[in-house]
């Protein structure tokens, strides 16, 4: 799965242990992004994570998603 470097921020910032658990943080967090660039990126990041399988989410390096 490709995440662009906004997508990649948001999911460390709300990584939450788990695929779903993640989206629904960042669905709720939709409700306080007012910036529209931010809030596209938080609406792509979400999509994603949709469509993810938790296998797929575990592997994540969150230690070096920066990289």
């Amino acid at each position: 799965m490709m995440f662009t470097t906004e997508e990649r921020r948001l999911l460390f910032l709300y990584h939450s242990g788990s695929a779903s658990d993640t989206a629904a943080v960042v669905l709720d967090a939709l409700n306080d992004i007012t910036d529209p660039d931010e809030r596209t990126a938080a609406e792509s990041l979400l999509q994603k994570l949709e469509g993810m399988g938790e296998a797929a989410f575990d592997i994540l390096d969150m230690g070096n998603f920066y990289d």
